[in-house]
């Protein structure tokens, strides 16, 4: 082997640059010739290095210890081509030296060694469930080209099976992953920057790949879709975000110190996506049911619906406008009424669960339009009265330390800061703060006492009570039906809880507004993919968290294995670890082989 300088013009520009390949001469009956192994790049090495470097690769293809102590730059480069030349021989793409074919190898036991391991488990499953939606075709049909759809696979893939920044996402891909042999990717077409682009391109043609996404689901599952879940989230982020949808408002994650952007989505009954939007970090919940109802109406299906579809939200969206925009859609709604009630109405109380957290009763009543389901929950008290309790105990101990701190050298005596840390201490613990009354005796401009007491506890049992009233406009479903359609949104709460914590949502590392809804939507695509695969599983009956089925799968790998025969020659064998038992119970539930990939095998 030897390394050539090939120089090269570019007929647009004339610019003249040089590149480098690795060579190889071989014997024809015609008489001696030579054919590229490898292409390398441009090589900033000296010829006497460029020697050094063909040499230690053809020794480490050989399994032989270096000859003459190089560099470690040199070695590295030279374990790096010498894996991707083993790798295109193995792929077949290479002609490799006659050896007689036979069964059976006399190999030399202490030569055997194991190397290039990558995961394959969980790539399997992965592409599996990609393939499942047709995922290559529906983006073919989007506009995208060969080359971005390979991309797409390791961002969508891999956002599901190691879940993380672009950048951590592209290095997982080069150096852990067999994600390219399963996929049929070229990894070398595949670079950071080019995954950046792709993933532009994502966001460009979201519609079309949502709708694309919900069709294709649709047809495969026959999901019915009569049941439409909305609610909305809230990510952080690190560093300092440019972009305006990143602004200051209420964390989910109690992070106040950072900004946000807030991600809303919409899940039919079965738990698949119907859309998503990105919009601003301190956005009011309302205002979003509107512009998500317009983007909703697109994707609705082909064929009319025996019945209307039912619209689920919660208390904080659920105003009076909202609910006549989706009257106006042409859509029914189950709500948490905001407006609370604190008596009962009149008649006699039916169950409508009974679990482990207790009987819940309800009382019906209703007009013309629209269903009233007053609620009381012993398990929803226990939780509210911790929750009084605790934020009773917080606001009088913080109250108790601004008294304190009248008395003490150095502490804050000034009346309108006293007043102004009150104000703070109120808005910190709004929840109970309007249940007290506070006085601040002043003199000379100056706070000398600070008192409290409980001025309604009547209001303050009543705000804590575990009872809330449901309302809907499906005035033909019964107490049971009503409340078991509300408790449905637990589901939206499950797949926020699965972006955040099995896919990586959160934290956002991008500072302009492409890339944030790119990191995003990537991980709402990965979730189409969740969906197939946890659909599958459940019907036989496996419901561990993806994060559990993911680490027992990241126990089969690929590997090569390489051995000297009798001969000399140096066997290399690229096969996958055989699968444990985890791993049967999943492919078996699936449908999918046991050991993925085939078995290659090369000699030099």
């Amino acid at each position: 082997m030897f390394i050539r300088r090939v120089r090269k013009k570019t007929p647009k520009t004339g610019t003249t640059y040089f590149y480098h390949q690795l060579v190889e001469s071989y014997r024809t009956p015609k008489g001696p010739r030579q054919r590229t192994l490898l292409n390398l790049g441009k090589l900033d090495f000296e010829p006497k290095d460029l020697k050094g470097l063909a040499n230690r690769i053809e020794e480490i293809l050989c399994g032989q210890c270096p000859a003459f102590p190089c560099s470690r730059q040199i070695e590295q480069m030279a374990r790096h081509f010498a894996s991707l030349l083993r790798k295109k021989r193995l792929q077949g793409s290479l002609p490799q030296p006659q050896a007689p074919k036979q069964t059976w190898q006399t190999v030399d036991p202490e030569s055997l060694k194991s190397e290039d391991v990558r995961t394959v488990g969980a790539e399997t499953v992965g592409a599996w469930a990609y393939e499942k939606l047709q995922m290559t075709r529906i983006l073919r049909n989007s506009g995208f080209n060969e080359a971005d759809i390979e991309r797409a696979k390791v961002l969508i893939v891999g956002k599901l099976i190691h879940p993380a920044s672009e950048r951590e996402t592209f290095q997982w891909f080069q150096q852990r992953s067999a994600l390219d042999e399963v996929m049929g990717i070229e990894a070398k077409h595949v670079s950071l920057s080019s995954l950046y682009r792709t993933c532009d391109r994502l966001v460009a043609q979201k519609e079309a790949v949502e709708q694309s996404l919900v069709e294709k689901e649709r047809d495969l599952f026959g999901l019915g879709e009569k049941i439409i879940l909305y609610d909305l989230t809230n990510t952080c982020f690190e560093g300092n975000p440019s972009a305006q949808e990143t602004q200051r408002g209420a964390s989910r994650e109690k992070r106040s110190d950072r900004p946000l952007v807030t991600l809303a989505m919409v899940l039919d009954e079965d738990g698949f996506p119907k859309t998503s939007k990105v919009f601003p970090g301190n956005v009011s919940e309302p205002g979003t049911l509107e512009a998500i109802l317009g983007e909703l109406l697109l994707y609705r299906p082909r064929q009319p619906c025996p019945t209307r579809p039912t619209v689920v939200i919660d208390a904080g969206i659920a105003t009076e406008s909202n609910l006549q925009a989706i009257r106006t859609k042409g859509l029914d709604y189950v709500c948490v009424d905001r407006r609370r009630v604190h008596e009962a109405s009149e008649g006699n109380p039916t169950v409508v669960h009974d679990g482990p957290s207790g009987v819940v009763k309800a009382i019906r009543s209703a007009d013309s339009s629209e269903v009233f389901l007053y609620c009381e929950s012993p398990g929803l008290y226990q939780k509210e009265k911790s929750v009084k309790n605790r934020f009773r105990m917080r606001f009088e101990q913080d109250l108790q330390r601004l008294a304190d701190s009248l008395e003490k050298k150095g502490g804050i005596k000034k009346y309108e800061k006293v007043l102004e840390r009150i104000g703070r201490l109120k808005e910190k613990y709004r929840l109970v703060a309007r249940f007290y009354e506070i006085h601040v005796e002043q003199k000379d401009g100056k706070a000398v006492g600070l008192s409290w007491h409980l001025k309604d506890e009547q209001g303050l049992e009543q705000r804590f009570s575990g009872r809330y009233r449901l309302r809907s406009s499906r005035t033909d479903l019964s107490d049971r039906e009503l409340w078991d359609l509300y408790n449905m949104l637990t589901q939206e709460e499950t797949s926020f809880r699965s972006l955040k914590n099995e896919l990586s949502l959160r934290p956002v590392h991008h500072r302009v507004s492409h890339r944030i809804q790119g990191h995003l939507f990537v991980t709402v695509l990965a979730y189409h993919l969740l969906c197939v695969i946890q659909r599958a599983l459940h019907a036989a009956d496996i419901h561990h968290p993806w994060t559990t089925l993911r680490r027992h799968l990241s126990g089969q790998v690929r590997v090569t294995t390489s051995m000297v025969n009798d001969n000399g020659l140096v066997i290399h064998i690229r096969h996958t670890s055989e699968p444990e038992p985890v791993h049967l119970e999943i492919y078996n539930a699936l449908g999918l082989q046991p050991r993925p990939l085939k078995r290659l095998m090369a000699i030099e």
